[in-house]
């Protein structure tokens, strides 16, 4: 299926009903999904969809891993982490299962990728605005004191 339209696929939720074509094998049972996520997919969107996809996952760890390192000192870290894991599971659930064609599976999914990449600790953004206006004001002073 994925030869016959690299690049755009055949459109989201199509899958049902261009896979009976293609099919090499003679059933009288309704195929509805992809047993593997990743495959429906690139199918469904093409390359173009997929790299997204893998776009979208690679952002995700980007993010979610710098602030899981310090899970053993910040709560937002473990939680952070603990995100970073049931998404992880998730994931790899998707390899063998249509795991995100399920509603209420994706909405966890994307809820879990939310907890990842946010950086949640209060302190932690209120420190950040200090250490950036600080350079900010002491050069302020110097030049003031010359």
């Amino acid at each position: 299926m994925f030869s016959h339209r690299p690049l755009w696929g055949f459109g989201l939720g199509t899958f049902p009903t261009v896979y009976p074509s293609y099919r090499t094998f003679y059933t009288n049972l309704f195929v509805n999904e992809a047993h593997n996520d990743y495959a429906q997919v690139l199918v469904e969107t093409g390359l173009l969809g997929f790299g997204l996809m893998l776009w979208f996952l690679i952002s995700l760890y980007r993010h979610g891993l710098p602030t899981s390192r310090r899970w053993e000192f910040k709560w937002d870290g473990a939680l952070s982490l603990a995100a970073l894991l049931g998404c992880t599971g998730i994931l790899f659930h998707s390899f063998v299962d249509f795991n995100m064609q399920i509603p209420a599976n994706a909405a966890l999914f994307y809820v879990l990728c939310a907890l990842a990449a946010s950086e949640l600790s209060p302190q932690s953004s209120r420190s950040r605005r200090r250490r950036t206006a600080e350079p900010e004001e002491t050069g302020q002073l110097s030049r003031g004191a010359n």
